[in-house]
């Protein structure tokens, strides 16, 4: 196994694992509750950590990549030129679909 993805946030964490699973790829989460730790430990060794095993290391990061790539794009409303935040799917305005 090897580590592709670590952050304090285990809600990118788990998602990243969701995406790679999703995909086919196995994956282990390691330091889900590793924070009570923190203090003790140094602040980056008790953070989530990916983890997939050695034969689907590129795999996984491409997957990753393409999420870093989408992370924070912003687009704008086919219908209603209107600018819309990454997380949204469908325009906070009129309710258009992102294309």
């Amino acid at each position: 196994m090897r580590k592709v993805f670590t952050s304090p946030n285990l809600s990118l964490v788990a998602n990243a694992a969701n995406v790679l699973e999703a995909a086919g790829l196995t994956t282990e989460l390691r330091n889900t509750y590793a924070g009570g730790a923190n203090g003790g430990l140094a602040f980056t060794e008790v953070w989530p950590e990916l983890w997939v095993a050695a034969e689907s290391v590129a795999a996984a990061e491409t997957l990753l990549a393409v999420l870093r790539e989408d992370d924070g794009r912003e687009w704008c409303c086919p219908a209603c030129k209107e600018l819309n935040g990454a997380s949204f799917e469908l325009c906070w305005h009129c309710g258009g679909a992102a294309i």
